[in-house]
């Protein structure tokens, strides 16, 4: 006979007091982690006590297991929690909580943009040309056809705007953030590599952009351009960047846990800020159709333009830091037990 595993003990000890918590006070008690936490360790629990029983472990270790495991099975097949899908506590109480417990990913996400985008600007303001080596010769030519007359920064929208129409504007931008941000999002799924080479790509296209417009001492106008509507725009891109990478860094790493298990957990985090980002695709369509393009009135000078955007960052980072907060929100809706 096999003597205690002490390596496991801390986890048994652990599972049985989320499993009195529950006999004493309800599956709504327990927080979103505490679920997901109960059901890692009934799973390793069983584990534990399939090799107590083909290793011969002490028989008092193997009757331990099988009440604890019994009891927590019982928890976690027996008690799903269901609870109904509510629109605003998800949007202002899961989200903003889902991203600052994945503000790591976020912020390699944004490195990871942001840095192709500086080096790309560098390297673009010294020599137009390398934005046709680093993404498409087609960002230095529209840049230089846009500023080679002198108009206002709203002019860059305006006849693709007066073409389609400010509502099939808005949406085709929209469906195009979406799917750019779909494609960050999903190829996390290979290791976190697609999901690096989406965020680097689309960085270097921005940063050609600016660095094409820096070269001809017309910065200000490219970032008018960008600024009412990009803020948002980007923001959303690296939020489900760092989704991607969730989703990667579960399978590589997935720690304690089997790899299904890691996945699956950090695939619900991850889809939680993909929807959580749709809102945020939508008003930047809305606005990248409506207000970027304007020509006259307050929007013509680029003052206001950048100006806008940036408030449109702060209320952003308002929302996600501090939002739930601030209404005082009520808890995140409780995840199936699964």
């Amino acid at each position: 006979m096999r003597p205690l595993a002490r390596d496991g003990a801390q986890r048994w000890e652990r599972l049985a007091e989320l499993v009195q918590a529950v006999d004493a006070d309800g599956l709504r008690e327990l927080s979103a982690d505490e679920l997901d936490e109960l059901a890692r360790l009934y799973r390793r629990a069983a584990s534990d006590l399939a090799r107590a029983r083909a290793r011969r472990y002490d028989p008092s270790v193997v009757r331990y297991l099988n009440d604890l495991v019994g009891r927590a099975a019982g928890l976690v097949y027996g008690g799903r929690l269901r609870r109904r899908f509510r629109a605003g506590v998800f949007f202002l109480a899961t989200v903003p909580r889902t991203f600052r417990a994945a503000l790591p990913y976020m912020a390699i996400s944004f490195l990871l943009f942001m840095g192709a985008a500086v080096v790309a600007a560098s390297l673009a303001a010294r020599e137009p040309a390398w934005a046709d080596e680093l993404f498409s010769p087609q960002i230095r030519m529209v840049v230089e056809e846009f500023l080679s007359d002198d108009a206002p920064s709203g002019q860059y929208f305006a006849d693709a705007q007066a073409s389609l129409g400010a509502d099939q504007l808005s949406a085709a931008i929209a469906l195009n953030n979406v799917k750019v941000a779909l494609i960050a999002f999903s190829l996390g799924i290979t290791f976190c590599l697609g999901t690096i080479w989406a965020l680097i790509s689309n960085g270097l296209m921005l940063g050609a952009f600016l660095g094409v417009g820096a070269w001809h001492d017309r910065l200000e106008d490219i970032l008018a351009i960008v600024a009412p509507h990009g803020v948002l725009e980007l923001s959303a891109i690296f939020i489900c960047g760092g989704a991607g990478l969730m989703i990667g860094w579960a399978i590589i790493a997935p720690g304690d846990r089997l790899r299904a298990d890691a996945l699956a957990t950090a695939a619900r985090k991850a889809v939680t800020l993909v929807i959580g980002c749709v809102p945020m695709f939508l008003i930047a369509g809305a606005i990248e159709g409506v207000l970027s393009p304007q020509t006259s009135g307050l929007m013509q000078a680029n003052e206001p333009r950048i100006l806008f955007g940036v408030m449109t960052g702060l209320i952003l980072l308002l929302y996600l830091f501090a939002g739930d907060r601030l209404i005082k929100a009520p808890e995140d809706e409780a995840p199936t037990l699964r």
